[in-house]
């Protein structure tokens, strides 16, 4: 049954003039006609007869009238729903993060959330090779993550730079011509690799270019653990510059200035999955001048 044929019907019962509503209908006198005809063909009902005062609603059709009122509505709003939803205006987003986004993250959903009120997100802290895999199953729509490995069809677009850094407490004398050697006393403590696997590889490859070789004494599952160990003068640990924003006061944060010590941080997607809602967030991203100051 054509949606038209119900609207044309509650047209007509509210006019109870075929002229009248067929006007309104933007269609001719006859069409309509043949439309009610198609209506009651369908439904094996007369909706109406022709009175002197012009269409009287039958008493099949009187009965019928209320459901279908209520069908158009349906219609319309259904119509309003799915134009939001192909612009990228309404739906649900699921989205990834990690370690160097801890801030950019939540602030940039919180600018598009001002946009889009409409858009429900998700936000879920995960390994980065979690929501890599993630992206290729479709059980993310976007990820914050580093852009060295990504591949097709996964896409990337590069928000800002970030870059290791020793994290010491701030009691602890540091000779910065020669930071790991003067820290050799220390326990050297790590995000275990299995939580932060590009972090872990990042750290591994900078010890390498530099032939240095640490071990670590004591592993956490979680930075803000690291964190607290350093702030308590347990030891010392390699983690992002970004973490700035999460560290004690009493933590200094020493950069490590290396080529194999930095990395681009960008907003993944999965390029061969169509979705309007992830598409508008891309756009404000970029677009909108939404990409967050002061990167390292």
């Amino acid at each position: 049954m054509d949606i038209d044929l119900i609207q044309a019907f509650c047209q007509l019962a509210k006019d109870r003039n075929y002229t009248l509503a067929a006007a309104r209908l933007f269609i001719s006198q006859s069409a309509l006609t043949k439309k009610i005809k198609r209506l009651e063909e369908s439904i094996g009902v007369a909706l109406f007869t022709r009175g002197r005062n012009g269409a009287e609603l039958t008493q099949a059709g009187a009965s019928l009238l209320p459901e279908a009122v209520s069908l158009t509505a349906r219609f319309v709003s259904f119509e309003r729903l799915a134009s939001c939803v192909a612009a990228g205006e309404y739906g649900h987003l699921k989205v990834g993060f990690g370690i160097s986004t801890y801030l950019q993250a939540p602030l940039l959903i919180a600018k598009f959330k001002q946009q889009f009120p409409h858009v429900h997100i998700t936000l879920n802290d995960l390994p980065s090779s979690d929501q890599v895999e993630a992206l290729l199953d479709g059980d993310l729509h976007l990820s914050f993550n580093r852009l060295p490995d990504i591949k097709p069809p996964l896409k990337g677009m590069q928000l800002f730079s970030d870059g290791l850094a020793i994290a010491v407490n701030s009691g602890q004398r540091v000779d910065e011509s020669n930071i790991l050697a003067s820290l050799a006393k220390l326990n050297y403590l790590q995000l275990r690799p299995s939580r932060g696997q590009g972090l872990a590889t990042q750290i591994e490859r900078y010890f390498s270019a530099n032939q240095l070789s640490v071990r670590a004494t004591q592993e956490a599952n979680d930075i803000l653990t690291l964190l607290t160990l350093v702030s308590a003068d347990l030891g010392y640990t390699i983690v992002p510059q970004s973490t700035s924003t999460i560290c004690q006061d009493n933590i200094r944060l020493i950069p490590i200035h290396s080529p194999d010590a930095v990395w681009d941080v960008g907003l993944i997607w999965n390029d061969s999955l169509q979705d309007g809602v992830r598409d508008q967030f891309i756009n404000a991203v970029s677009i909108n001048e939404m990409i967050p100051q002061g990167g390292h």
